[in-house]
């Protein structure tokens, strides 16, 4: 009778961790006062760089969608490899013990 609750309950928790995990990732950093911002790669190109920097931070999110579509991609079609080799092999063990 619980089974349904637990499954339910994990997966609440799964999707609402990764959602947080998005949030922090795609979120700006922080304002800092500049006598206590520290030197970062990110703040050094932004300074070199000015407005370019916003217009490479839309291409390289473009770039990052392409690259997440083509994982996807590939994991569906080896899912769908995967799911039929198990079958083969359940089916090559099936056969000699007359099941």
């Amino acid at each position: 009778m619980r089974h349904w609750r637990t499954k339910l309950l994990t997966s609440i928790v799964l999707y609402g961790a990764g959602f947080m995990t998005a949030v922090y990732v795609l979120a700006p950093p922080p304002a800092q006062p500049a006598e206590d911002r520290k030197i970062s790669e990110r703040y050094a190109a932004s300074e070199q760089w000015g407005l370019e920097a916003d217009a490479d931070s839309q291409n390289r999110g473009a770039a990052l969608r392409a690259g997440m579509d083509k994982v996807i991609r590939f994991a569906e079609e080896n899912a769908v490899k995967g799911v039929q080799a198990i079958k083969a092999q359940l089916d090559q063990r099936r056969l000699p013990n007359g099941q």
